[in-house]
């Protein structure tokens, strides 16, 4: 099973990973990397889900993504769907680790479990939109996925945020994403929350351009986040494109769950 992707130069691994936290204002390529990133994970066979309460460019996906036929939605657009959404997918978390105990120290890739990709667009307009119960349930089931999915769940997060504060996502909870990415140049308080643990001083200027940023993995050898630039997405019909790819892996060589809720 294949679990890394690129991004620029730099290869991620999605095996025994969180998610990618991005960072970024409006018109400077978040989305367009979130795209991107979720592309070539459903092109190794990750199964999408979307959280736009936004209702933007992702909500677009509720066409291609979801049917009359679905027993569970694939596209949350309100905060009570998102927390719904998460719910099914904490549940369904827990149902892989208890059917898989066969064998110790494996995990999902060695199950050939099919990964889950959640696409999480503004996380920030989710919680200011959502009542404080609503708010709290969403952090709750986003916390017990983050820090139970990387053996069984095989679950990959692809959180977008346009700032980061402790107030929109713990220090902790930020901490957890094995991969970390700022588009342009933020400010401090978004680095240190995008980056804990390095040193502010020795992060690198990167140009006040749409699609350039400053990325971050467990996997590097050194703590600083490296400049790169993101894809060219403009020739891309990325709703066709999912279409696709969801076509073509509905069905898969990937083991059957008895329990899969969608």
């Amino acid at each position: 099973m294949q679990t890394f992707i690129n991004i620029d130069s730099y290869k991620i691994n999605i095996r025994r990973s969180t998610g990618a936290l991005v960072v970024g204002k409006p018109g400077f390529g978040k989305s367009v990397l979130v795209s991107c990133s979720m592309l070539k994970l459903m092109s190794i066979g990750a199964f999408p889900l979307i959280a736009d309460t936004k209702r933007s460019d992702f909500y677009a996906l509720r066409k291609v993504l979801d049917s009359s036929d679905n027993k569970k939605k694939r596209v949350a657009a309100t905060p009570n769907q998102v927390a719904q959404m998460l719910r099914v997918l904490t549940e369904f978390m827990n149902a892989r680790y208890e059917n898989h105990q066969e064998h110790w120290g494996w995990d999902w890739v060695d199950y050939n479990l099919r990964p889950i990709v959640v696409v999480f667009d503004e996380f920030s307009a989710t919680l200011s939109e959502a009542d404080k119960p609503t708010a709290n349930e969403i952090i709750s089931y986003l916390k017990q996925i983050i820090f139970k999915a990387r053996q069984m769940g095989g679950i990959y997060l692809l959180l977008a945020s346009q700032r980061l504060t402790a107030d929109v996502l713990e220090r902790n909870i930020s901490s957890e994403f094995s991969t970390r990415i700022g588009m342009q140049n933020l400010d401090r308080i978004s680095l240190n929350l995008a980056f804990p643990g390095c040193d502010l001083n020795e992060i690198p200027i990167v140009e006040n351009i749409p699609g350039h940023g400053l990325i971050y993995d467990d996997h590097f050898n050194t703590m600083i986040p490296q400049p790169f630039i993101a894809p060219d997405m403009s020739e891309v019909d990325v709703p066709k494109v999912v279409k696709h790819l969801n076509q073509k892996f509905q069905h898969n060589d990937f083991l059957h769950e008895d329990y899969w809720p969608w």
